[in-house]
């Protein structure tokens, strides 16, 4: 309530000047009291009684602002325009050109959503809104003006031109009274126009917008404004749920307070303001105005629907969406019992749905009977809850239940919005229970039903069943007839919609079956037919690949490039782009390759596709041994990732793009593995080589911590792998003892330490370190304890680490404790037999260790049909040899040295094993050890064997000269296994001593001291060199 501005004097004319005087005071006291009805009749009375009073401004300025206060706005306005015209003061003239504004803004608002009346009304009022800072440039509500402009531009759609009013808002609020609210238009103004540039299929620009709106909020969300804090809070809830973040989003939204505490909020922030006035015989006018406008703020939250209420509604669509249905039934059945009348019976159809997307039917169906009782006038749930139920059937692989319900809810007549749905679900249905005639049956006895008015169903709904019959007809391997369905449908008999439909799966029908001239040819046709369609950019893309799988190579790359250049912007056309550089990269052309990347750079410079180009990039020069280059390419792809999501909590990122982002870091790792690897092993290396060997060691150590860190959790254990394998090459070096390999797994276990599930993947990984070396006590610790925080977290583990433990287990005589571990890998690491799926090295592991477990439990029959199973799907593997090594060891403990191809022994296996190339470098390694062992024993008993044969009329091999020859191989070819050379040359040494080769003995022991300082068998080495003469 504004006080009177203008002067009541007495008129000059002969008019009563008592009745003038009592005219005039009781306008003022009616209006002071806030009886505006009294006001405005008073008012218009007084200017109809006394039309030439010089106090007609003040009855104007009355008349008006008591219109304005009952929310008249078409009075308001004419009032406000007559003071215009007979005022002379320019602050009356600015307070009416003010409220003339927000009248007919509140007139906008009144009109219904979308319809003509308020586009008309917004669009007349912005030129009267454009024009005030012109008539009123030092006006103290210019500000305020403004954000109400670019409010209305926005409602029109003029994103840009709403964000340009906003900047001239900010400048102008120099008292910074408007900046929330001036942040918060300008973060609904980037999320609306991010809608749109993502409706018009520009992604990358889309996803920046709604990223800056996202920050927006969340700074207002955080802020000192209650009221817009809530709607804020409001907004990122939408972002999140659009993006599918429905834990962020039902968090947010359990923190909307009620109407009742947000005003007691906004109260508790006006008290000190007004504690500060009110000893004051004449508060500032600039406190005042700041009180007025805090309690208009009171009474619009008020007067307005309770945002909590909407809020609860919404996190009950975000428990549904996120398949939480017990948790959504709470929250609307809370919404039911305590919410406003008008919602309750959408809250009772939620409860409903949550049943009826559980799949539990008598629950649903006892409800809507319920319902329809209770709200008669609701019609079409019953039909609505067959339709959900049918489809969560079908979901859940009951074919023959989901059609039954299907069909229910087409007999009861679906809302329209599901009708063309229901066909095709229930042929769906029919098709994945493997009866594909019944599908095409239905869809024919369907179609005839209606043909003969049997259904009633829309034309559209009879289209779009055409259409998905004609579909069903191909996937049937019926093209011909399927062709010929959708040939008619292009006919133009049809809708528009329904011809630009089936001329595309035209074209797709013709390429599947193989007709690849053809389908090119109506790929083209149809992007010259329907330039305007939404599937433009697939028909074009379709068409290069058609004419590539036609092998006319330069044509296809022309059509990709035509594309590119024709739909820029346009996810097609980055599509097109990343079509042509990858086939270059196949072709390894590397120039091409990288000039079509840059020219994808360049059209979609902040695109996140763009950080796939920089890591095939890198891939390439890495496998021209091009490391510099390499790791260049990987880290822009990392710095792009920083760049689009700058606050990943604000703003987050898409997990696969996360993902891909954080493996640029993991090649980079691999990048300075292999460049300390190419440096030569770290024990020979002069000090400058090892300072670089470490310097590399140490950023592929940083790399893989920042991958730990930022990786999704389901990505995690791969990368932690890595990290002990580089772990293992540290210790083997000798450049690090156990206790500093684990220290970057503790410290990134501190640095996760409020990601428990990340925690007990860190520290079951670490445990991999102390396995490797020898140390397995400290690794079964370590491991056990993992183990059970991994089971609390459900944490995921690399099948690796698995084995590893469940080996560990196996060597501390815990065989039945290591089963269900070797069990747990064959069921998380699933692989079809026969393809290129990595998990089958998991499935071949786990056979192995099964078998392995009955085999040292002495259930040997248990054990082969194990090792049969992984011989017969996975010969390929490493772990059939490792089969054979324990074979081979059972053997030689038992005496059976030699045997032949058909029933092999120890010999012949261990043999097989050396010579088979799909057997490990380590296993190789045990297998020329446990050989020249086997050979020592055979001299200790005097025993002979066809190994020591060397032919007819040649003597037999002296069986400690051969084991010595043995034992040297694997120095020779294992050399990077320095525990196991280690152990083959000190034998081969002792071997030398006790035939009198003290010089031999010598040589080979100084060898091994000098090779591997840090084997465990040094210490025995340099004890036997000082013994001998």
């Amino acid at each position: 309530l504004l006080p009177c501005l203008l002067p009541l004097v007495l008129p000059a004319v002969s008019l009563p000047a008592e009745d003038v005087a009592e005219a005039t005071k009781k306008i003022v006291e009616a209006y002071d009291n806030k009886r505006f009805e009294e006001a405005a009749k008073l008012a218009g009375s007084y200017i109809q009684t006394f039309p030439t009073s010089p106090n007609l401004p003040s009855a104007y300025l009355l008349l008006a602002r008591s219109q304005y206060n009952l929310g008249k706005w078409t009075d308001a306005v004419a009032a406000y325009r007559k003071l215009q015209a007979v005022a002379k003061e320019k602050d009356v003239k600015e307070e009416a050109s003010y409220y003339i504004l927000q009248s007919l803004a509140s007139q906008a608002g009144a009109a219904p959503e979308k319809s003509a009346d308020r586009k008309k009304l917004i669009t007349e009022t912005l030129p009267l809104l454009a024009a005030f800072p012109k008539e009123f440039p030092d006006s103290k509500s210019l500000g305020e003006i403004l954000l109400l402009q670019a409010r209305l531009q926005i409602q029109l759609g003029a994103f840009a031109e709403a964000s340009q009013t906003l900047d001239a808002a900010r400048k102008a609020d120099q008292a910074k009274e408007f900046s929330e609210d001036i942040d918060y238009l300008q973060g609904y103004a980037e999320a609306e126009r991010a809608r749109q540039l993502l409706a018009d299929f520009k992604k990358a620009d889309g996803e920046a917008a709604l990223a800056r709106a996202g920050q927006i909020y969340s700074r207002i969300a955080n802020g000192s404004e209650p009221a817009l804090a809530l709607e804020a809070n409001l907004q990122l809830a939408n972002l999140d749920l659009a993006a599918g973040r429905f834990p962020e989003a039902i968090a947010r939204l359990r923190t909307i307070p009620g109407r009742d505490e947000l005003v007691s909020q906004l109260e508790a922030k006006l008290a000190p303001l007004r504690a500060q006035i009110a000893g004051q015989a004449s508060p500032a006018p600039e406190k005042l105005r700041r009180i007025q406008k805090a309690q208009q703020k009171i009474e619009d939250v008020k007067n307005r629907p309770d945002l909590s209420g909407q809020a609860l509604f919404q996190l009950g669509q975000a428990f549904l969406q996120s398949r939480e249905y017990d948790e959504a039934r709470i929250v609307f059945r809370q919404i039911a019992r305590y919410g406003p009348p008008d919602i309750l019976p959408s809250a009772e159809q939620q409860v409903i749905l949550t049943y009826a997307l559980q799949g539990r039917t008598s629950e649903a169906d006892r409800l809507v009977e319920k319902y329809q009782k209770t709200f008669p006038d609701q019609k079409g749930v019953a039909a609505l809850v067959d339709y959900l139920v049918g489809f969560a059937l079908l979901q859940d692989a009951q074919y023959q239940e989901a059609i039954q319900r299907l069909k229910a809810a087409q007999e009861k007549g679906v809302d329209p919005r599901y009708a063309d749905e229901i066909p095709r679900y229930i042929a769906t249905a029919y098709q994945k229970s493997g009866q594909g005639a019944e599908a095409l049956k239905y869809y024919g006895s369907f179609l005839a039903d209606v043909k003969a008015g049997k259904r009633k169903i829309s034309q559209e709904s009879l289209e779009q069943t055409q259409l998905a019959y004609a579909s069903a007809l191909i996937a049937e391997k019926k093209i011909p007839e399927g062709m010929a369905q959708l040939t008619e449908l292009t006919t133009p008999a049809h809708s528009p919609a329904i011809q630009e439909d089936a001329s595309l799966r035209l074209a797709y029908a013709l390429r599947t079956s193989k007709k690849l001239p053809e389908a090119a040819a109506a790929f083209a046709t149809f992007a010259s037919t329907y330039p305007k369609s939404a599937n433009l950019g697939n028909a074009l893309l379709a068409r290069g690949d058609t004419l590539l799988e036609d092998k006319k190579t330069e044509e296809a790359l022309a059509a990709w490039k035509t594309t590119a250049t024709q739909l820029s912007g346009s996810p097609a056309g980055l599509d097109a782009y990343e079509r042509i550089w990858r086939h270059y990269a196949k072709e390894k052309k590397k120039d091409l390759m990288l000039a079509n990347q840059e020219e994808q750079l360049r059209a979609y410079p902040k695109d996140p596709r763009n950080i796939a180009a920089y890591i095939a990039r890198g891939a390439l020069f890495a496998e021209e041994r091009d490391e510099s280059q390499a790791l260049q390419a990987y880290r822009r792809a990392f710095e792009l990732f920083r760049e689009l999501y700058p606050d990943p909590k604000v703003s987050p990122p898409p997990v696969a793009t996360s993902d891909l982002a954080y493996s640029a870091l993991e090649k980079s790792s691999d990048l300075e593995l292999a460049s300390a690897k190419a440096l030569g092993n770290y024990a020979s290396l002069a000090d400058d080589g090892k300072k670089k060997w470490k310097e590399s060691i140490q950023r592929a150590i940083e790399f893989l911590r920042q991958s730990v860190l930022g990786i999704s959790s389901a990505k995690v254990s791969p990368v932690l792998s890595k990290l002990v394998t580089l772990s293992l090459l540290r210790l083997q070096s000798g450049e690090a003892t156990v206790e500093d390999c684990l220290q970057p797994f503790r410290d990134l276990a501190s640095q996760a330490s409020d990601r428990p599930t990340l925690v007990a993947q860190i520290l079951f990984a670490q445990a991999s370190v102390p396995y490797e070396a020898g140390q397995t006590t400290l690794a079964l610790r370590l491991y056990e304890e993992a183990y059970k925080q991994s089971l609390t977290t459900q944490a995921a583990l690399d099948w690796k680490d698995l084995q590893r433990f469940a080996q560990a287990l196996l060597a501390a005589g815990k065989g039945e404790e290591a089963r269900p571990v070797f069990e747990r890998i064959r069921k998380e690491f699933p692989a079809k037999v026969g393809t290129k799926d990595p998990r089958q090295h998991a499935q071949a592991a786990a056979l192995f260790g099964l078998g392995q477990i009955d085999f040292q439990a002495n259930r040997k029959s248990e054990a082969e049909k194990y090792f049969a199973e992984l011989t017969r799907d996975y010969p390929w593997s490493d772990k059939v040899q490792e089969a054979n090594f324990l074979r081979a060891q059972a053997l030689a403990e038992a005496g059976n040295y030699d045997g032949n191809k058909k029933n092999p022994a120890a010999f012949e296996l261990w043999i097989g094993i050396i010579e088979s190339p799909n057997a490990s470098n380590e296993m190789k390694a045990k297998s020329m050890l446990a050989f020249a062992q086997t050979l020592e024993t055979l001299a200790s008993k005097k025993l002979t064997s066809p190994q020591l044969d060397q032919g007819v009329g040649k003597p037999p091999l002296d069986p400690l000269d051969l084991a010595v020859s043995y034992y040297q191989k694997i120095d020779l070819y294992y050399d990077n296994l320095p525990e196991l050379s280690g152990q083959g040359l000190l034998r081969a040494a002792k071997i030398r001593r006790t035939q009198q080769k003290n010089d031999d003995a010598r040589k080979l022991v100084t060898s091994l001291l000098a090779k591997y300082p840090t084997s465990s068998v040094a210490t025995e080495a340099s004890q036997l060199l000082q013994s001998l003469p």
